[in-house]
């Protein structure tokens, strides 16, 4: 993992076809990946495992809102559809 989460709004990180898109304000997960039971698994585990690390290391420690309202989000993560 190469990505400082919450540091920009431009960063992508990749572990198998999982993706980790960073933003000042979250970091948004998609995709999937597979952790297979080899050293490539432990690896694509190890590198998981350092990037949720990452997160929690930036969101410890810190005052953060009970919840964060976000533009265009709805409370099931739906994006509003912007051609409505």
């Amino acid at each position: 993992m190469t990505m400082k989460p919450f540091a920009d709004d431009s960063a992508v990180d990749s572990i198998g076809d999982l993706s980790a898109e960073n933003a000042s304000n979250a970091v948004t997960l998609s995709g999937s990946v597979e952790i297979t039971r080899d050293k490539a698994g432990l690896k694509r585990a190890q590198s998981l495992k350092a990037l949720v690390d990452a997160i929690c290391g930036e969101l410890e420690g810190v005052d953060l809102p009970d919840r964060l309202e976000r533009a265009g989000k709805s409370e099931t993560g739906e994006v509003a559809n912007p051609f409505a």
